[in-house]
C-alpha cells in the first residue's frame, strides 16, 4: 500500500485531502508544521509527500530541500495557495517534482499523485536495468554522477536535483558535446514520443542550466555547461570540445 505524508496546517484542506485519498486506499500520515513533517518522514519513510508551502516552524520549501538532500527519489508535490510563478519555480528548483495550486479538484490531485508514483517506479526500474549496462559513475570534467545513489556533485559539492533533473543531466553526460534535440530528450528522460509543444523540455533544461551555472560560478569553473543550439536542441559543452572547429 502506498503511504503518503500530508503536511498542511490548514485542517480543512488536510481533512479534504485525506477524504479524497481514502477513496483510493492510500495509507496516510499527517503533520501540521514543517518540523513534524520532517520528523515523520525520517520515521515513516512515506512513498510520497504533499507539502504545503506556508507552514509554521519550517515552511514547505525548507522541508523539501532537507528531504531532497537525503533522498533524491521520493516524490514531493508542493501545495500552494499562491499563483506567482516565482513560488512554483522556487519549489521545483529545490527538488520538488510537481506543484498543485489551491483550490484544486479531487481528480487533479489523484491524477498528479498517480503520475508521480508511476514516474518514480519507472525510474527505479530503469535504474535496475541500467545498473547492469552502464557504469556506476559518470564523470564529465569536474561533474560526477552516481547512478546507483541518484546523486550528483560538482567539485565534490552535492547538487540538489529532482529526479527528472537528474535523469536529464545523466542523458547529457552520457552524450557529452553532442547536440540532443527535444524529441530525443523526451524519449530518453520522460520515456515517450511527443509532438507539438516542447515547453516541458525547455523549462527543465532552463532549471538544470541555472543550477549547473550557479555551481560553476561559485567554484570558478567553466565546464561542463549547457548551451542552446538554436533551431535544433541542447548540448553539454565540455573542456574537451570548448568550441566548434
Amino acid at each position: 500500500m502506498v503511504k503518503i505524508l500530508i503536511a498542511d496546517d490548514d485542517l480543512f484542506i488536510s481533512e479534504y485531502i485525506q477524504k479524497v485519498l481514502k477513496s483510493k486506499d492510500f495509507e496516510m500520515i499527517t503533520a501540521t508544521n514543517g518540523e513534524d513533517a520532517l520528523a515523520l518522514y525520517e520515521r515513516e519513510r512515506p512513498d510520497l509527500l504533499l507539502l504545503d508551502v506556508m507552514m509554521p516552524k519550517m515552511d514547505g520549501f525548507q522541508v523539501c530541500q532537507r528531504i531532497r538532500e537525503r533522498d533524491p527519489l521520493v516524490p514531493i508535490l508542493m501545495l500552494t495557495a499562491k499563483h506567482q510563478t516565482s513560488d512554483k519555480v522556487a519549489g521545483l528548483n529545490l527538488g520538488a517534482d510537481d506543484y498543485i495550486t489551491k483550490p484544486f479538484d479531487r481528480h487533479e490531485l489523484i491524477a498528479r499523485i498517480d503520475t508521480a508514483i508511476r514516474r518514480t517506479r519507472l525510474m527505479q526500474n530503469q535504474g535496475a536495468i541500467e545498473a547492469s549496462t552502464l557504469p556506476l559513475e559518470i564523470k564529465v570534467d569536474e561533474l560526477r554522477m552516481n547512478l546507483n545513489s541518484w546523486q550528483a556533485w560538482y567539485q565534490d559539492v552535492p547538487m540538489v536535483l529532482s529526479k527528472t533533473e537528474f535523469n536529464l543531466l545523466k542523458t547529457f553526460c552520457l552524450h557529452p558535446d553532442k547536440i540532443l534535440d527535444r524529441d530525443t530528450l523526451l524519449r530518453e528522460v520522460w520515456g515517450y514520443v511527443f509532438s507539438g509543444n516542447t515547453r516541458t523540455v525547455d523549462n527543465f533544461v532552463m532549471r538544470l542550466r541555472k543550477k549547473l551555472q550557479q555551481m560553476l560560478e561559485s567554484h570558478q569553473g567553466q565546464y561542463p555547461h549547457l548551451e542552446t543550439v538554436y533551431g535544433i536542441g541542447y548540448r553539454l559543452r565540455t573542456s574537451g570540445n570548448p568550441a566548434d572547429l
